[in-house]
């Protein structure tokens, strides 16, 4: 079977490592990353194998291999690569690359390999969505002690900001995001329902099968089952639970499911700044979703700073970009919830809660752009993958007799 060479591939996903600094040209693909792989299934070759399809130009095959999607970055290949030709980086680069090759605007390659590109369309969506908020801003007054009042004692934020227009602008957000991603995820599935095999057909995808792959990917997404499977296979090690890998990355996620569960079960069904309770139950979900993640980032984000380990030792701009973004949306978030309780209202209350909002959009908006998409793309390529390897269903023999 004919295959289309992009002579150019291997060079166009070295810009997507740390610094531009990618190199695995020293590969001559002597299989070591396979055997040590905890991930490695017997017949796979992964990820030597993709590896391989980079350094031949195999662009689409690339970008319809499920292998892309399977590394959790636990470092064993690139600890024990002869040739020093980091494997690991280079399966995260390649996920940076399928990304932006999903993405329909192509700002997403553009965020990936550039600082100065991230930087400024946060400063510029940062800038409008600030003067958006701020066009409708209620009319409150300074104080001669630098308190903010309205006539009411407690801090009442969705005057200052109000929350019907706050209402508009995330419902805006949501189809933007929505659109954004919908189009991503449709070429990836055409790209890989569209694949054949080595004998030039193309697998079932029987319907049965659908519901039960897009379960398995769900599950295995939510309870970490493969990144798990990762970590208990490789070295042993006396780091306690709360610190492992599996566990701080979960922290992080689950954390934020809880606080976007929350904000969005109040953003449906509960007046908008109508006050409520500290043991209101969405409020205790996003504050306990906000510690949790919070306390992952904390782990993540210092660990990239001491740079001793991998994968931590080598970060791209990004890495930092995406773990500091999140850590001020949750930090700014959780100085809120203490904020709209407090008894006189202040600048710091206002600014706060501005600069919360002001950043959640930008999340919410950049969301197909960042690591936040390697968590919609990974789990669908899953599925994907489950789907295609589900048998045709059989065909009944009915016998006919003959009158």
């Amino acid at each position: 079977m004919a295959h289309a060479i992009d002579v150019a591939l291997m060079d166009k996903i070295k810009k997507h490592g740390p610094g531009g600094t990618l190199d695995v040209s020293a590969c001559f693909n002597c299989g070591n990353c396979t055997a040590v792989c905890p991930l490695a299934e017997d017949s796979s070759g992964f990820p030597r194998r993709v590896i391989r399809m980079a350094q031949v130009g195999m662009e689409k095959e690339l970008l319809t291999d499920e292998d892309i999607w399977r590394c959790y970055a636990c470092g064993e290949c690139t600890k024990t690569c002869p040739r020093e030709a980091d494997p690991m980086q280079f399966m995260a680069a390649a996920r940076s690359y399928a990304i932006s090759r999903y993405d329909a605007t192509g700002l997403a390659g553009f965020m990936y390999r550039s600082a100065a590109v991230n930087i400024l369309v946060f400063l510029l969506l940062s800038g409008f969505f600030a003067v958006l908020l701020l066009s409708h801003k209620g009319g409150l007054q300074m104080g001669s002690n630098g308190a903010i009042f309205s006539g009411i004692g407690s801090t009442r934020l969705f005057q200052f900001i109000p929350g019907e227009w706050v209402h508009i602008i995330g419902v805006a957000l949501f189809a933007v995001i929505g659109a954004s991603l919908a189009f991503g995820v449709f070429s990836m599935i055409y790209r890989v329902i569209s694949k054949k095999n080595h004998a030039g057909e193309r697998p079932a995808f029987p319907l049965a099968a659908l519901l039960p792959s897009i379960w398995s990917a769900v599950t295995d997404a939510l309870n970490h089952r493969r990144f798990r499977n990762c970590e208990q296979t490789t070295e042993p090690t006396n780091e306690p639970v709360y610190r492992r890998a599996w566990f701080v990355h979960g922290t992080i996620m689950w954390g934020f499911l809880a606080m976007l569960i929350a904000t969005t079960v109040d953003f449906l069904f509960k007046p908008i700044g109508s006050p409520v309770p500290p043991w209101y139950s969405m409020r205790l979900l996003g504050l306990l979703g906000g510690l949790a993640c919070l306390y992952g980032l904390t782990i993540a984000i210092s660990r990239r700073i001491r740079a001793k380990e991998t994968p931590y030792d080598k970060s791209s701009f990004s890495d930092w970009f995406f773990l500091l973004l999140l850590a001020a949306t949750v930090l700014t978030g959780l100085l809120t919830e203490i904020v709209v309780y407090m008894p006189h209202p202040t600048i710091f209350g206002y600014a706060t809660f501005l600069t919360h909002i002001v950043l959640a959009m930008d999340i919410l908006i950049m969301m197909p752009l960042t690591k936040f998409a390697h968590v919609v793309y990974r789990t669908l390529a899953l599925a994907l993958h489950q789907w295609a390897l589900a048998p045709a269903p059989q065909k009944s023999k009915v016998a006919v007799s003959n009158a």
